[in-house]
């Protein structure tokens, strides 16, 4: 900032040109509203995290005690309930990931550039190419090596390429890709959008879903490919910031893809035969490689944050 022409500061986020003396943060420049913003007092990072994890489970177990209460519903109710519960997990991660980068929020625009460009890229590609090229379906189930390999190799694998792609395409190469804590955000976004189309077809598939079963494996599928997304993004942003090795970027990949895959067979296995399976054991399953990955992504945030201001003397 000091190698600028004080005539041309801005705030980093609104862009509103500044006169001195600057407020600053992280090496960067904000307008007062802006720099009010960004230092007004905040949960703790874990107790934030925890909250937010645990409204989602919350919100999984309002809708499931309300399904039993309610009974079972059919045609457009169904299926207008089931389409929701695919399209709010994702749409409360957004807000939730969106929230932690403090310092200098991505434009919304790029934001949902890399979220609707994973999505797109989920309908137009991912899924021709798992289900009509590769036909997944009609030979994975036979065996249990068979399934676990095809959700890894073809499933986890497809869908990580399309983090990567939408993040490379959009931002990676752009100014506001300026730090590590952007390549977490736009990984989550792009794990997001993804997250969405699956679960939308999961919805359409069966005509609407058994509402208790049905939340429980939309939220996760929306934790998880969050968390894989984001893990991935930071392998890049690494990669970016960073003088990392050749391999660095194929095993950030690979490690998504492994935990996507992994996460997608628990998924398929526990929803086998028409969703009869009980709530929780889906949960706890799904979650068990979910959880260990979002909590690593937290971890991988607060170091990101903390590396920016350290480097920049705050």
């Amino acid at each position: 900032m000091s190698e600028k022409d004080p005539a041309t500061i801005e705030c980093c986020i609104c862009h509103e040109r500044l006169s001195p003396p600057y407020q600053t943060l992280g090496g960067r420049a904000y307008c007062a509203r802006h720099y009010a913003a960004v230092n007004r007092p905040r949960t703790g990072f874990w107790r934030a995290t925890a909250l937010q994890i645990g409204g989602m489970a919350v919100l999984a177990a309002i809708v499931a005690y309300a399904a039993n209460q309610i009974g079972p519903l059919s045609g457009p109710a169904l299926l207008v309930a089931s389409v929701l519960l695919a399209v709010i997990p994702s749409l409360l991660w957004v807000v939730f990931f969106y929230q932690q980068d403090r310092l200098e929020p991505e434009p919304k625009q790029r934001v949902a550039a890399v979220f609707l460009l994973a999505a797109l890229l989920t309908d137009v590609v991912a899924r021709r190419l798992i289900y009509d090229w590769f036909r997944v379906s009609e030979w994975a189930p036979r065996t249990t090596l068979s399934s676990l390999l095809a959700s890894i190799l073809i499933i986890g694998a497809t869908y990580q390429a399309i983090v990567y792609v939408a993040v490379r395409v959009l931002v990676y190469d752009t100014a506001e890709f300026d730090e590590r804590m952007d390549g977490i955000i736009y990984g989550t976004m792009a794990g997001l959008g993804i997250a969405m189309v699956s679960n939308l077809y999961f919805v359409l598939a069966n005509e609407g879903v058994a509402l208790g079963p049905g939340v429980i494996a939309t939220v996760t599928t929306a934790f998880a490919a969050a968390s894989f997304g984001g893990l991935q993004g930071w392998f890049m942003a690494e990669a970016r910031f960073e003088h990392k090795p050749v391999w660095w970027l194929p095993l950030g990949y690979a490690l998504s893809t492994v935990l996507n895959g992994v996460f997608s067979w628990l998924i398929s296995e526990v929803s086998a035969a028409g969703l009869q399976v009980a709530p929780w054991r889906s949960l706890l399953m799904g979650l068990s490689v979910a959880l260990g990955a979002f909590l690593t992504l937290a971890a991988l945030m607060r170091r990101s944050t903390a590396v920016t201001l350290r480097r920049a003397g705050q």
